[in-house]
C-alpha cells in the first residue's frame, strides 16, 4: 500500500471515529534557545498556556491558582509573537530573560504555529489540557478568574486527585 493510501485512510476513520487529531506543533526555542516540544512529555497529561507575548503577564494567576490544587500538573508555556513590526526571536527571547524567572521556560512560537494549529485567539490567555496520548481534552479561553478556574478544576479533578490541604506549600 502506498504512504498516501495509508494516511487517507487514517484520516477518514479519525473523521467518522469522531476523534479530533491534531499534529503536535514542531519543538519551539525557549527564552535559553533550547528546544521544546509537547513530545518532551511522554505518557504525561500536559497543560499549555499559549498567549500572545505581549498577554503573557495574564498566565501568572491562571498558574498560580492551579498550581495551589495541582502541583503535580506538568505545564508549558507559549509566546505568540503577533506584533506589527514582528521583532527578532532574540530580541524576544531578551525580553522574556529579563521579565521571566529563571526556572520558567517560555516557547517563543515566531510563527504563529500553535495558533494556527489549535485555532486560537490568542488576545487572551489560551490554556489546552493534553491526555497522556498528546490529544487535546479540553480547552479554555480567557484571563483567570473565579468561574473560568472552577471550570478548569473540574476537569483536572477528573484527573488528578486534588493535593492534599497539608501538602500544599
Amino acid at each position: 500500500m502506498s504512504t498516501k493510501f495509508i494516511t487517507l485512510l487514517l484520516s477518514s476513520l479519525l473523521l467518522t471515529s469522531g476523534i479530533v487529531a491534531y499534529a503536535a506543533p514542531a519543538p519551539l526555542p525557549d527564552q535559553n534557545d533550547q528546544l521544546l516540544s509537547l513530545a518532551d512529555y511522554p505518557n504525561q497529561t500536559v497543560l499549555a498556556i499559549v498567549v500572545s507575548g505581549r498577554k503573557l503577564r495574564h498566565i501568572k494567576k491562571w498558574e498560580e491558582g492551579i498550581r495551589k490544587v495541582y502541583p503535580q500538573l506538568t505545564s508549558v508555556r507559549v509566546a505568540d509573537i503577533t506584533d506589527e513590526p514582528r521583532p527578532s526571536h532574540d530580541q524576544v527571547a531578551e525580553k522574556l530573560r529579563k521579565r521571566a524567572p529563571a526556572d520558567v521556560r517560555i516557547m517563543i512560537d515566531m510563527d504563529n504555529l500553535w495558533a494556527t494549529e489549535y485555532q486560537l485567539d490568542t488576545s487572551e490567555p489560551c490554556l489546552l489540557l493534553f491526555d497522556d496520548n498528546g490529544q487535546v481534552i479540553a480547552q479554555f479561553r480567557g484571563r483567570a478568574n473565579k468561574d473560568r478556574l472552577n471550570e478548569v478544576m473540574v476537569v483536572l479533578a477528573e484527573i488528578f486527585p486534588p493535593a492534599a490541604a497539608d501538602e500544599i506549600s
